[in-house]
């Protein structure tokens, strides 16, 4: 397993370092690491960026409230929800699920949704990995909000789906509701290193899969239907909730607002990194490849049936992809229609055109020193990041 494979374990080594050679010596040190090539001048960088919210710890989600346009909700690894408000810059405690959360390692607090009907159910959900009969076990909650109190852990509506994780590392941890009213989860491999259950490429484990259910709002037996359409709901040898695989671990997925298109950003193993325009029913080849590589075996593999990626980079720029979004606003209007993403070690933001097709042309377009753990986008398109070291959360803009 590639050292650094691990993303949140890297801040604790990050602040070990800090803590043992003094703050100069680190500073000094990152900043040769990350000094750009000669083609990445940083004078060609076109985004800046402006701190909008502080004070939090290890972000691992921003959601914007879908009823109250200038509040968000942050998410910290280790159980707490808060709703933020941008007017009067003060966050107020919505859940806190801390001491139920395991946290070791990847694990936490991982993601929140909400319902596409938010507005009259209050329901929400939120995929956390906790300890069940000895086990770690990922959860997909349900929730209804109430702002009169803080959500604890057993007032949970009720539990959709659980997963046992047989590592602390691959858990995933993004949920989402796409445009059809489904939702979506993704789930990672399972962890290690190198996916040595084959995960990946089993399609009767949650593990490696990108999932796709409806929750049942009529009763809570079951806790959510298949859908009609779901490519492999009467395919023997395959659960019925799968939309697609073949993944590592999909940290970060989103769907372009305008299209309705979903972009996964799949975190890599020894070499790439990769972007995946997501299809019903496609295998995206983890860990038979990685990128557009042969990953076991090195050479000579089996690619047919396998879905590419439309983009990879190499760990020379980044070794730990986090996904974001499809631009949709009015600020950056020269990057309309990009997907904008993040490197969590390198603090790159990246992108490209996604009105192309085949494999995309990447670009560099910012440079930071922060741990880039998640990305949000607002009502108007804007997207901002949460930097997983400090806590602080920044909108994207133009650089001055």
């Amino acid at each position: 397993m590639r050292r650094f494979r691990n993303r949140f374990l890297l801040f604790s080594l990050f602040l070990g370092l800090f803590l043992f050679t003094g703050e100069d010596t680190r500073l000094l040190s990152k900043t040769k690491k990350q000094k750009p090539k000669q083609e990445e001048k940083k004078s060609a960088y076109v985004f800046g960026w402006t701190q909008v919210a502080s004070c939090f710890k290890e972000i691992t989600d921003i959601q914007f409230h879908p009823s109250l346009p200038g509040e968000m909700l942050v998410l910290e690894k280790k159980g707490k929800i808060h709703l933020w408000n941008f007017t009067s810059k003060e966050s107020k405690l919505i859940a806190d699920f801390t001491g139920n959360v395991e946290t070791r390692s990847e694990e936490g607090l991982l993601g929140l949704a909400f319902h596409p009907k938010f507005s009259e159910n209050k329901l929400f959900y939120i995929n956390a990995v906790s300890k069940e009969a000895g086990k770690d076990q990922t959860f997909i909650l349900e929730f209804r909000y109430d702002d009169s109190k803080v959500i604890r852990w057993q007032d949970r509506k009720r539990i959709l789906l659980r997963v046992d994780q047989p590592y602390s590392n691959h858990n995933a941890g993004q949920l989402s509701f796409g445009p059809d009213g489904k939702l979506y989860i993704g789930f990672g491999d399972g962890g290690a290193g190198g996916d040595p259950y084959k995960h990946g490429q089993n399609t009767s484990t949650y593990l490696g899969t990108l999932i796709r259910i409806t929750p049942n709002l009529e009763s809570n037996a079951p806790p959510y239907k298949i859908p009609e359409d779901n490519p492999f709901k009467n395919s023997p040898g395959f659960l019925p909730e799968i939309w697609a695989y073949g993944f590592r671990n999909p940290w970060k997925f989103s769907f372009d607002t305008k299209t309705g298109d979903l972009y996964l950003a799949d975190v890599g193993q020894d070499d790439w990194e990769e972007v995946d325009l997501v299809l019903k029913g496609k295998n995206y080849g983890w860990n038979i490849m990685e990128g557009f590589h042969c990953f076991l075996p090195k050479e000579n593999c089996e690619k047919q049936g396998l879905t590419d990626p439309i983009l990879e980079y190499d760990h020379k720029l980044g070794r730990s992809i986090t996904g974001g979004y499809v631009y949709r606003g009015k600020n950056l209007s020269k990057y309309y229609g990009w997907y904008i993403f993040a490197d969590f070690v390198s603090g790159k933001i990246l992108g490209f055109p996604t009105e192309v097709e085949g494999k995309r042309k990447l670009t560099v377009l910012g440079d930071t020193h922060f741990l880039i753990s998640t990305f949000g986008q607002d009502s108007t398109g804007e997207l901002y990041f949460g930097d997983f070291s400090s806590g602080n959360i920044f909108q994207i803009g133009k650089k001055n």
